[in-house]
């Protein structure tokens, strides 16, 4: 069994790195709370760029509590998503603060922004969506006409009111292409203001797009299998064999599963193949009850290889976890395992979107 698994994702802060912030800023807070809530959050800047350069904290009032959100933010700059979640993992007990990563939505979206004397209203700004792929496009438009020389600034402020309106997840993770468009394409869904768009959007993953984000079980987790052969393929060549969890789209970008994990297990036999099959067994048995990774599919290639494609939360626990299943059913087998950061869930949803059956009335 080869016992080497790697990751495959951008430079994360060290331990180091993160328990000093977490030192210096609580050592500070009782004078950083004395402070009128702008400098607070400047000077806090100033600690966190220390250790965090790429990273930035803001301070959010907790709706109808007495606490204040603490938001370890990465300005929407996927790379660096998952070092605000370390930072938010490893964040002290605080006294009347909550620590969370990311932004959240804006309360109010029908709100105005100005810039070098331009300003621009969220009902300015018309929004149309359609499915991406598995992740939310859209089309932008101005309801009020805009200077030529504006017209820069005008869709700049735009993608920051996006932001605001859908928040730093959402629309770094759930939207995917945007375009700025003069008469909106046939076959998008919407074109209503920006100061509207939140309810939309939700609905329009729920429904349309059947992102429940809850894990399937009984009778609404369901299966598919297909053939694939590659399209430079010899002719005589075996086709993959690939078993899709095409409910596993429910909890597609679910913000504790953004990592995918594959498991590669060579089955040159039945033997093998039923070894295999019990290690990928076994990883769902471990993982799924808790909510902590699911199966999305399963790939028996050409080469001989059963390749799983899971999303799971944590890949540093994950991985020694496949190992030890892989000792105690597959011993013989050489596995290989990877993981990397795919918030968007680009390796399922490229399959998802190019094979899965979309009956009519059928949101999942």
């Amino acid at each position: 069994m080869n016992d080497e698994a790697h990751t495959d994702q951008p430079v994360l802060l060290d331990a180091a790195a993160i328990e000093g912030f977490w030192q210096a800023f609580a050592y500070d807070e009782r004078n950083l709370a004395l402070l009128p809530e702008q400098e607070f959050v400047s000077k806090a800047n100033e600690i966190l760029a220390r250790y965090a350069p790429e990273l930035a904290l803001e301070l959010e009032q907790a709706d109808g509590s007495l606490f204040k959100r603490l938001v370890i933010s990465a300005h929407g700059n996927t790379e660096q998503f998952e070092n605000a979640m370390a930072l938010v993992r490893a964040a002290p007990s605080l006294p009347g603060y909550k620590v969370q990563a990311f932004r959240t939505r804006t309360l109010g979206s029908d709100f105005s922004m100005g810039m070098d004397g331009f300003e621009l209203a969220c009902s300015d700004v018309l929004v149309a969506h359609y499915d991406a792929g598995g992740v939310v496009g859209l089309e932008l438009s101005f309801e009020k006409i805009i200077p030529q020389d504006m017209l820069d600034h005008a869709r700049h402020m735009s993608f920051i009111m996006l932001d605001h309106v859908l928040g730093e997840w959402d629309f770094a993770v759930r939207v995917g292409p945007v375009d700025f468009v003069e008469a909106f394409s046939q076959g998008v869904s919407g074109a209503e203001p920006l100061s509207v768009f939140p309810a939309i959007f939700d609905a329009f993953l729920r429904d349309e797009m059947g992102r429940s984000y809850r894990f399937p079980k009984g009778d609404d987790d369901r299966w598919t299998v297909f053939e694939v052969r590659q399209r430079d393929a010899q002719e005589d060549a075996p086709a993959d064999l690939l078993s899709l969890r095409t409910s596993a789209n429910a909890l597609a970008t679910r913000a504790d599963l953004a990592h995918y994990l594959e498991v590669v297990m060579p089955v040159g036999n039945q033997n093998e193949l039923d070894a295999a099959k019990q290690v990928q067994e076994s990883l769902q048995s471990l993982w799924e009850p808790m909510e902590q990774g699911v199966l999305a599919f399963s790939r028996l290639n050409g080469e001989g290889e059963l390749v799983s494609g899971y999303y799971i939360e944590n890949p540093h626990s994950a991985v020694p976890q496949v190992h030890a299943a892989a000792q105690q059913y597959a011993e013989s087998l050489d596995v290989e395992v990877s993981a990397m950061f795919d918030p968007s869930w680009q390796e399922f949803c490229a399959l998802y979107a190019a094979t899965a059956p979309r009956p009519e009335g059928d949101a999942a």
